[in-house]
């Protein structure tokens, strides 16, 4: 095509596919250089394939930033040339969610994850010392894989990967349009796709970033146990791999709870957790990683578990792997709100788990005896033994999370290889129905055992426990616990019976447990670390992870919906067929017309749409009275927002608003908006002649006029110097027994035209004018109208979630845990260090 084309901005993208080339083969370099680095037996051999793997590991590194640099500078430029940038920006965003749009498709995830790796690798370059050349092969393999991701160029005729920098006019979809061949095909491009709007959050600024550290962390603990198995050290990769995956923990930990707040202030989940795919994908490896860490701390003090903590640092990056290929293949399209879709790589990501996962899993299998194993018989009184079993519990959550969640992956595997017979199945396996109770049956009993292991297994001794020593320092915790257990339940009315009474007595052994999470290990700083707190941080850890199974408990065992459609408004299919929403949880707030909803009369008062924001934000007042003088003894004001996408059909993305107390939040979203289309509604006035005492009817009930007010008050009437009202005194009864107060008003302004004020009942959308008044006959006109459509109202849903800071404060208190132990054991490796020096 000789084509030249007016107005591209080629530069960034040559200078960022190059830079990703670049990254490409420079990984390639430093993974070979380091492998032969560990396979050299002369010193100097060793020494010299290092020194070039440094070399071409840095430049991979400083390749990938330049990858980075140039796409944020298409995207801060708006260089909608580029397809990445058309596809996930517009020029109206605002510059703080751009780094948003930089991550919201696939190769932006990839390049971030690559990021994090260069960096991890470069701090490894300083700190790695005798561990740098096998811990970096693996590190250097996988940036081959994620930069591979990035470079979009044909190999044997099969395309790998996607490049971010392809310009738009040379994306498939876009071959043989009429203006790929205009040269000036730009002028006619004024704005781009735009940035979802659920990802229009401070949340996504923040939370992907760390999420992939958390996920590009968990390859350290892998590379240290591999370098173990493939050097034949099987004792010595531990200590420099203990602080990292206690990092990699505390960061994918961290990671996933911002997920969560995302999920809370961002989603309609009516939550922060819903099990969805995604949410379950990046939990599993976290599980994994933690059993892994308490297996690791087992065999450092008894030497036992070695074999099973090789096994959970593989199964985590394997796990790592597969969600990776979970989201990103398109395979949960259907299941989760929030994956990608296929960009066509789901054949790269399945050979980036094999090239992972088979020769590390064939490798520890093949040195399986040669492992080190405590020739003792373990007694159920030791530390070492529950570490063991808790390790062994969080396994089996992780398994039954994985298998439910995969349910997509097993219905592709069977179709594929026509095993549907073989098995018995007629149709596809189905997901569970009622998502949350298929998870939570088996996870609250997984959350019961861990809880009670946290608890007690700090006050066990590793190797042998004498059992005196044990039921004296546990007993008074224990007493404690059940005491602080029995008060919540009495006078906390923890009632959860949805479920059955099954579920109600696993909710009160897991508040026991919890509890009992929280003040054992509160009372071991006390009594086994005798008040050093620096030494403390598992137990700080163990104080946080007991909060947040409290807070997760107590928010959802007594969340309350207070919503409640009382008056039947929303019977009868307004929500859809399809729709998974409860009309009888919803509340229709007509505009400025009080609506009591629990405690609260609620308010609709308006909306407003700012400048350059596509959300329309909604101002809904709350106020609180007292029930004996009717004061206001609380008010306070929430702006939830939501975007009505014309495009096809209505779509509704909204973003919710909480009122946060210390003991509770109120937590609101708009589920419905009308559409406000005036040509939509054929509804026409009628007149009626009445008089006092007279009724008129309509559809929904009947109006009785009572009487003409001199002194008219109408919230849409502003009266002026001259003005002479009066108004029409209406009272209106429902079918239902409902009843409603009215006032419309006729003035007469100057004393030379008239003026006419309606008056609204916006739930029955009935519609009153005082058109004009007859006094020979002694009445007066009503001109009456049913509106066919609803104009001035909003839909919302309102939780209350109890004691929620409960679980935002044991997330912050098990990440200081984290850092804690983390200081603690890079001091001792250095202290050791020193000694061994000295």
């Amino acid at each position: 095509m000789d084509t030249k084309y007016i107005g591209e901005h080629l530069l960034p993208g040559q200078i960022g596919h190059f830079s990703a080339v670049l990254a490409f083969i420079a990984a390639m370099v430093a993974t070979i250089s380091f492998f032969m680095s560990v396979q050299s037996k002369e010193d100097i051999l060793k020494e010299s394939w290092k020194k070039l793997a440094r070399w071409a590991f840095i430049i991979q590194a400083f390749a990938v930033f330049a990858t980075f640099g140039s796409l944020y500078y298409a995207l801060y430029n708006h260089y909608f040339e580029y397809k990445y940038v058309w596809r996930n920006s517009s020029r109206d965003l605002p510059v703080s969610y751009l780094l948003s749009s930089f991550w919201a498709d696939q190769e932006g995830s990839f390049l971030l994850w690559s990021i994090w790796h260069s960096v991890l690798g470069l701090i490894l370059l300083r700190v790695g010392k005798k561990w740098e050349a096998p811990v970096m092969a693996t590190v250097s393999l996988a940036q081959v894989f994620l930069s591979s991701m990035l470079i979009g160029i044909y190999i044997l005729g099969y395309r790998v990967g996607s490049n971010p920098f392809l310009l738009l006019r040379l994306a498939e979809e876009n071959q043989g349009l009429p203006w790929v061949a205009n040269a000036n095909y730009l002028d006619f491009i004024k704005d781009g796709n735009g940035l979802n709007l659920s990802l229009q959050n401070y949340w996504m600024v923040i939370h992907p970033p760390v999420l992939f550290l958390g996920f590009a962390s968990t390859i350290l603990p892998f590379a240290y146990a591999l370098a173990g198995v493939w050097t034949r050290e099987y004792k010595e990769w531990i200590k420099p791999a203990l602080p990292w995956a206690l990092f990699s923990a505390m960061i994918l930990g961290t990671g996933i709870m911002m997920g969560a707040a995302w999920a809370y202030e961002s989603l309609t989940f009516g939550g922060y957790w819903a099990w969805d795919p995604v949410e379950n994908a990046s939990l599993v490896p976290w599980l994994t990683l933690v059993a892994g860490i308490h297996t690791l701390l087992a065999f450092r003090s008894s030497g036992d578990s070695l074999r099973i903590t090789f096994f959970f640092f593989f199964i985590t990056f394997m796990l790592i792997l597969y969600s990776t290929f979970l989201t990103r293949s398109g395979v949960l399209g259907d299941t989760s709100v929030h994956s990608f879709t296929d960009l066509g790589m789901s054949g790269q990501l399945l050979v980036y788990m094999g090239v992972f996962v088979i020769p590390s899993f064939v490798l520890l299998f093949m040195r399986w005896k040669e492992l080190p194993r405590s020739p003792r018989e373990e007694s159920t009184y030791t530390r070492e033994f529950w570490l063991f079993i808790g390790s062994m519990i969080l396994m089996i959550s992780a398994i039954q999370i994985t298998f439910t969640t995969s349910i997509p992956v097993w219905n592709k595997i069977l179709n594929g290889l026509h095993l549907k017979g073989l098995f018995g199945l007629k149709q596809d396996i189905a997901p569970p129905s009622d998502n949350a109770f298929h998870f939570n049956q088996i996870q609250i009993w997984v959350a019961i055992v861990l809880g009670m292991l946290t608890a007690i297994s700090q006050y066990l001794k590793y190797k042998s426990t004498p059992k005196g020593f044990f039921m004296k320092k546990i007993a008074v915790p224990t007493v404690i616990s059940l005491v602080i257990t029995g008060l919540i339940g009495i006078f906390g009315n923890m009632t959860y019976d949805a479920y059955g009474a099954g579920m109600q007595v696993a909710v009160y052994i897991m508040l026991f447990s919890s509890v009992y999470a929280i003040v054992a290990n509160g009372a071991y700083i006390i009594i086994g670390q005798k008040g050093k707190i620096r030494a403390a941080g598992a137990s700080v850890a163990h104080v946080g992870f007991g909060m947040i199974l409290l807070g997760i408990l107590v928010s959802s065992a007594k969340k309350e919906v207070i919503s409640i459609d009382r008056m039947r408004m929303l019977d009868g299919g307004f929500f859809g067929s399809e729709s998974k929403e409860n009309a009888r949880e919803n509340l229709m707030l007509p505009k400025n017309f009080p609506v009591q909803m629990g405690d609260y009369h609620v308010t609709y008062a308006g909306d407003s749409l700012a400048e350059g924001d596509a959300k329309t934000y909604y101002l809904v007042r709350y106020e609180r009275r007292n029930p004996e003088n009717g004061n206001i003894t609380e008010k306070f004001t929430l702006h939830p927002d939501a975007f009505l996408s014309n495009k096809g059909q209505q779509q509704l993305t909204p973003n919710p608003d909480s009122r946060h107390y210390l003991t509770k939040d109120i937590f609101t979203y708009i589920t419905a908006v009308p559409i406000k289309d005036e040509k939509s509604d054929t509804a026409q006035y009628t007149t009626h002649t009445v008089a006092p005492g007279d009724s008129v009817f309509f559809a929904n009930g009947y109006m009785i006029l009572e009487g003409i007010e001199p002194q008219p008050q109408n919230r849409n009437y502003v009266a002026q110097p001259n003005d002479l009202a009066v108004g029409a005194r209406l009272k209106v009864f429902t079918k239902n027994n409902e009843q409603y107060n009215m006032m419309p008003i006729y003035a007469i302004r100057d004393s030379k035209y008239d003026v006419t004020v309606a008056d609204t009942v916006s739930p029955l959308s009935l519609y009153v004018k005082f058109s004009k008044i007859l006094p020979t006959e002694k009445k007066i006109q009503l001109q009456v109208k049913e509106s066919d459509t609803f104009k001035d109202y909003i839909v919302m849903k309102a939780f209350i979630f109890p004691y929620i800071n409960v679980l935002w404060l044991g997330i912050l208190v098990m990440v200081v845990g984290f850092v804690m132990s983390i200081v603690q054991r890079v001091k001792a490796n250095k202290a050791k260090a020193k000694t061994i020096q000295s």
